[in-house]
């Protein structure tokens, strides 16, 4: 699905806001929203995985049309940037599992604009 450049950089903007403000949240507010929700602290793992994954796929998509390699370099510099300022955010802790979780997600999101582009057209129009 092709994106106009006035969507499809904000939305990248704001995943990447999204995503450092989650990262960078104090411990006592990441456990409070966990004791408020009722959710387990394994869903962290899971938005990591699916937000990294949404990040790959809006670079990958046209009007950036990035290319594999710029966003496997840009997830993977990504990654290690928010775990690595997990060592100065109160109550954190950086965390290796999570920079290949956040791989294994972006991997994830190139695979499936890979297929999209190349399988898509005419599977799922969501214009008429």
């Amino acid at each position: 699905m092709k994106m106009s450049g006035r969507t499809a950089l904000p939305q990248l903007l704001l995943l990447l806001v999204l995503l450092f403000f989650g990262t960078q949240m104090p411990g006592s507010w990441r456990e409070a929203v966990f004791q408020f929700t009722h959710l387990p602290s394994q869903v962290s793992e899971l938005g990591h995985f699916v937000w990294f994954a949404a990040l790959a796929s809006t670079a990958r998509r046209p009007p950036m049309h990035w290319s594999v390699l710029q966003v496997t370099q840009g997830a993977l510099a990504l990654a290690l940037l928010t775990e690595g300022l997990q060592i100065v955010a109160l109550g954190r802790n950086a965390s290796w599992v999570d920079v290949g979780i956040d791989m294994l997600g972006a991997a994830m999101g190139l695979m499936v604009s890979v297929l999209q582009a190349r399988f898509g057209k005419g599977i799922i129009k969501l214009t008429p």
